[in-house]
């Protein structure tokens, strides 16, 4: 039997709020202690490069792309041109 959710560790209090108490004690069940580093990027910097290249290519500016991807512009600059 599971622990009322006001008496977990506020880490996973959070997580829950943020994808159900269900998925959270799947994460628990997996992880628990494991320590857990996530990437800045969601994306693979492969796969941003490329992506960064063809929306430039199609017309998007380097402003417009560093906005969105919420990259320097010099970034941007360099991606296209690789």
């Amino acid at each position: 039997m599971e622990a009322d959710k006001r008496d977990w560790q506020v880490i996973y209090q959070e997580l829950a709020e943020l994808i159900g108490e269900e998925n959270t004690l799947k994460i628990f069940r997996d992880f628990r202690g494991s320590t857990v580093s996530f990437p800045m990027r969601l994306m693979r910097r492969e796969a941003l490069v490329n992506r960064v290249k063809d929306e430039y290519l199609a017309g998007a500016s380097v402003h417009e792309l560093s906005a969105h991807y919420q990259l320097a512009e010099r970034t941007v600059r360099k991606y296209v041109h690789k």
